[in-house]
């Protein structure tokens, strides 16, 4: 099974580039300034020859407090790291139901935030703090393929939707193993075989190799709306799911990033001086 997928991961660059010059044939106009969801979920739905929904494009959500790892757009304006603790989630009733016995190592992993979170250290995001993906190439006969613009390096991820299994010998990774398959207009990504090297968002929120995470992409107008769903046996009560994020069309391309250069954060003593523009 590895070998097909390394075989596979060489077709996708092999004609990445001819998909790329197909989504953007493909590209939707940038989205209207319209947040009324109700009207983007009436708009008629963009299909492929197969009768799945078109996720062809380049898709924009920004950085917001649940992925600190870079993202494709805008920045929210309203978040800035170093705002110490919960910030933007301070009134927020969904977090992370971690088990009685671990609460302190999560308050002590946030109290520490620029010396443990692995994303300071050029660590990969993982999944799902990585959010949306920034590009989505859908191509006849291949995996759906996802592209992101992260600072620890671009990277990507395949989804197959043929019905194979997980692949049982997958070593643990930061993206996982991940399968696919269509819940009527939904993509749902299913993805097992973690590291326990990522956390899931800021504050601490750390996780197991039992990691277990179920993603639903599912087209609205000129966006996509994103859920996670999280297992973790070993440190949560129960499963939590996300906060949905939404992200737009867009015309912009991924470009490459600088390469990240790990820092000596261990004598950071304000790290809101740090990310304060100069």
């Amino acid at each position: 099974m590895k070998q097909v997928r390394r075989l596979t991961t060489l077709a996708v660059f092999a004609t990445f580039s001819v998909a790329s010059v197909a989504a953007g044939q493909q590209r939707l106009a940038p989205t209207a300034q319209n947040g009324n969801s109700d009207a983007k979920s009436a708009q008629p739905i963009k299909r492929l020859a197969d009768g799945h929904p078109d996720l062809n494009g380049f898709w924009a959500s920004g950085t917001g407090p649940d992925t600190p790892v870079g993202g494709f757009g805008a920045p929210d304006p309203s978040f800035r790291r170093g705002d110490n603790g919960a910030r933007a989630r301070l009134a927020d009733p969904n977090q992370p139901p971690y088990k009685p016995e671990l609460i302190e190592k999560v308050k002590e992993l946030a109290r520490n935030e620029s010396k443990s979170d692995p994303a300071f250290f050029c660590k990969p995001g993982g999944v799902p703090r990585i959010g949306p993906p920034h590009a989505i190439i859908q191509a006849p006969g291949m995996p759906i393929v996802f592209l992101y613009q992260v600072i620890s390096g671009n990277t990507f991820r395949l989804v197959p939707t043929d019905g194979q299994p997980h692949d049982t010998e997958a070593d643990p990774s930061y993206y996982g193993d991940s399968i696919g398959h269509w819940e009527g207009d939904t993509l749902v990504v299913d993805s097992t075989s973690f590291n326990d090297d990522t956390w899931l968002g800021l504050d601490g929120w750390f996780h197991s190799t039992a990691l277990h995470v179920i993603e639903r992409i599912t087209r609205e107008g000129d966006t996509i709306r994103y859920q996670a769903t999280v297992e973790d046996p070993n440190v949560f009560t129960r499963p939590w799911t996300m906060n949905p994020r939404i992200a737009k069309a867009t015309k912009d391309l991924i470009v490459e990033n600088a390469p990240c250069i790990e820092r000596d954060e261990d004598h950071i003593i304000d790290f809101d001086l740090k990310t304060r523009p100069q």
